[in-house]
């Protein structure tokens, strides 16, 4: 015999809240390469990324023309 497990509201609102969570974690990503491929330096990049409430981890190594 099987056992089925119901899913409660909490558990359903969790996963949802990690898809949210993975979902930003992509589009800051993108967001922080879009900004890393239009800067003129590293100064550059730094400041808009600030300006968008974004860090240097969301880039990828070597984000920034030097």
């Amino acid at each position: 015999m099987t056992s089925t497990r119901t899913r409660g509201p909490a558990t359903g609102f969790a996963e949802a809240r990690i898809a949210a969570e993975q979902a930003e974690a992509v589009q800051q990503r993108a967001a922080a390469r879009r900004v890393a491929e239009h800067s003129h330096d590293a100064g550059d990049c730094r400041e808009l990324l600030l300006m968008l409430g974004l860090t240097t981890s969301d880039l990828p190594a070597g984000g920034a023309r030097e």
